[in-house]
């Protein structure tokens, strides 16, 4: 864990509202400095490393159809979080052309639920990302 990089992120969060609110961040904000293998898919089998959710993200994020993925923080749990913790995220938001199946197939190797949506934007979330003309929101989440 990248301790300089968790106490910048935990702050940006928090400005944001984080502490109160879902705040919706990049995958490098997220992942840059991270090797907590709980701060997001929890339960996904013991076997598949945070890496592996990693790429499946960033290769979904890569495809021609998808916009955007930005990951979807819960409220910050903590006051001060632990050297080995980092802010959980129960799911990402895919802005996309694509159906939410379409979007869970390409997800499956994270181990992730069936998507929800589609949705016209995702109001909720802070700095929730834009959704271009043609484009819908698909919430990909673990359990």
């Amino acid at each position: 864990m990248d301790l300089a990089k968790q106490t910048a992120f935990v702050d940006h969060v928090r400005e944001r509202g984080g502490a109160s609110a879902q705040v919706a961040v990049t995958l490098e904000q997220f992942f840059e400095g991270n090797d907590c293998e709980w701060c997001i898919a929890p339960n996904r089998p013991e076997d598949m490393p945070l890496d592996t959710v990693r790429r499946v993200l960033f290769e979904l994020r890569d495809h021609p159809e998808v916009h955007d993925v930005r990951v979807e923080l819960d409220v910050l749990e903590f006051q001060d979080f632990p050297d080995d913790e980092w802010p959980y995220a129960s799911g990402v938001a895919v802005i996309t052309t694509l159906l939410p199946e379409e979007v869970d197939a390409m997800t499956i190797d994270a181990d992730t639920e069936s998507s929800g949506g589609p949705a016209a934007s995702a109001e909720w979330l802070v700095d929730g990302p834009v959704v271009p003309e043609g484009h819908h929101y698909v919430g990909v989440w673990w359990d």
